[in-house]
Formats: structure tokens, C-alpha cells, sequence
């Protein structure tokens, strides 16, 4: 195929104000993924955007294997709970209790 650029598991992007952490989930843009390096802001790093993650949830939230999540950028979390504005990042790959502050996710970004 000429017309193919790459696979797609991980796109680089330039890091958002504030910089990112390797491992931490990020949104740039529409785009959300998991950042594969630590970088300062305006600089570029692997966004990994497909696999499964262990991310930072709603702490009061159980979560049904299969649930479709969002993050929600003003808390820097993933929720099951999605108010209309919430940009979609994927699925729960497992349960995940009430309470706690971490949840399987696959991520399987849909168009938004």
C-alpha cells in the first residue's frame, strides 16, 4: 500500500502545557492516549494509544467489565460516567471496585 504511514499504537505528539509523565494518561486534542515518556511541555513523545492500562478512576465508582469510559479532564481521571462533554477513551477490561483510585482500561478511542 503507498498510502500507509504507520500502525498506529502510538502516535508522536507534542506534549500539552505542564509537561508529561511516562505511564499517566493524556489528551491532546481529541487525541487520548498513554504517555510513553516523561517530557516538558512543546516537546514530542510516544502517545500509546492502543493496549491495556491500569489508569486513575472516579474513587467511588465500581466499574462492570465492558463499561464504556471517559476521561474527565478537570478531575484527571477516567469514569463510567459520561455528562456529554467527557471525551470517550474505551472500555473497562475488568471490574473494578467502590472505592478504589485505579482501573483496567482498553483503550479503543472512538470518534468523538
Amino acid at each position: 500500500m503507498q498510502n500507509f504511514l504507520q500502525r498506529g499504537d502510538a502516535l508522536n505528539v507534542v506534549a500539552p502545557v505542564g509537561g508529561v509523565v511516562s505511564g499517566q494518561p493524556v489528551a491532546v486534542g481529541k487525541l487520548f492516549g498513554v504517555a510513553g515518556s516523561s517530557v516538558p511541555a512543546g516537546y514530542s513523545f510516544a502517545l500509546w494509544r492502543k493496549g491495556v492500562y491500569s489508569l486513575p478512576k472516579t474513587n467511588a465508582q465500581a466499574w462492570a467489565q465492558g463499561d464504556a469510559l471517559y476521561w474527565d479532564a478537570a478531575n484527571s481521571v477516567v469514569t463510567n460516567v459520561n455528562s456529554g462533554a467527557l471525551l470517550p477513551v474505551g472500555y473497562a477490561a475488568d471490574v473494578a471496585a467502590n472505592p478504589s483510585s485505579v482501573g483496567p482500561v482498553v483503550l479503543a478511542q472512538a470518534a468523538a
